[in-house]
């Protein structure tokens, strides 16, 4: 087959890590698990991989080693085969699956430190920038990159083979996406830092083109930047639908008013102050 027609990438689902941070110091990170709604989505994420394929496709998954990823590519595999509503035409034993060591998810440091050391260690990050800050006893973006970088080549070696699957997914951390696309599409720093994350169980899907073989996004990916203009705009008071047009007033026009109301006269600058005269 060669190089694939299509590149998936997909954000595990949610874990125990994601409703609940402080688990994280007493649970060792590749130890996490997903939650119940997580098992749902890796489930629906499995559907509609199924939808995105045609008959003769064939797979490879590379995946993470930490449980949760792990576990969102059982509960993927568990739709995609499975014969309810209709048949599936991709059989369990003809999908292959790697645990690939270098799509894990950014070393945090081992057990991770209360609440209040977190948030001041997050914005620190944000102070000094969250591609270069490196986590303490862990890992920086730019240390997540140089292994992604090395697992893109292998990857590309793969594509060499005249046995690789149609259809590549990848299924990862939020961060990781990011990285993996960094290094795909040339990305700068700047850029990289405005991304957001993408959803649990978000497909990114890259196709190849069939003019220059080049894999061309899918995505219209989210930004930090684009997030707070839209805040800014619905901060901002709703305008009138209709411009109310108002009339220009001259000074005689003004005094013709006034007297037509009843109004006083106005005063020249000599009456306004003729009681502080010889005062």
């Amino acid at each position: 087959m060669g190089k694939p027609r299509m590149i998936i990438l997909i954000r595990h689902a949610q874990s125990e890590g994601n409703k609940n941070r402080e688990i994280h110091q007493t649970v060792p990170d590749h130890r996490v698990k997903l939650t119940p709604d997580g098992w749902k989505q890796a489930e629906t994420a499995g559907l509609k991989l199924r939808s995105l394929l045609r008959p003769d496709d064939t797979l490879h998954f590379f995946t993470s080693p930490y449980r949760r990823t792990r576990e969102t590519t059982e509960g993927i595999l568990n739709a995609l085969t499975s014969s309810n509503p209709t048949p599936s035409p991709f059989p369990r034993h003809a999908i292959k699956v790697y645990e690939e060591p270098r799509l894990r998810e950014q070393d945090f440091g081992n057990f991770q430190p209360g609440s209040q050391e977190m948030a001041r260690m997050w914005a620190e990050r944000a102070e000094y920038g969250h591609f270069f800050y490196r986590i303490p006893n862990g890992e920086s973006a730019a240390d997540a990159y140089d292994r992604v970088s090395g697992f893109n080549d292998t990857l590309w070696r793969s594509f060499e083979s005249d046995s690789f699957a149609s259809v590549c997914v990848l299924v990862t951390h939020g961060l990781m996406a990011r990285v993996f696309l960094m290094k795909w599409y040339h990305f700068s720093v700047e850029y990289f830092e405005d991304l957001r994350n993408v959803d649990h169980c978000e497909f990114v899907v890259m196709k190849r083109s069939r003019e220059n073989q080049k894999y061309i996004l899918q995505n219209e990916l989210r930004t930090w930047s684009e997030l707070r203009r839209e805040r800014e705009e619905e901060a901002r008071e709703p305008e009138s639908p209709v411009p109310v047009r108002k009339r220009w007033v001259g000074v005689k026009d003004e005094e013709c008013e006034r007297r037509r109301r009843g109004g006083a006269r106005r005063q020249n600058t000599r009456e306004m102050f003729a009681d502080d005269v010889d005062g």
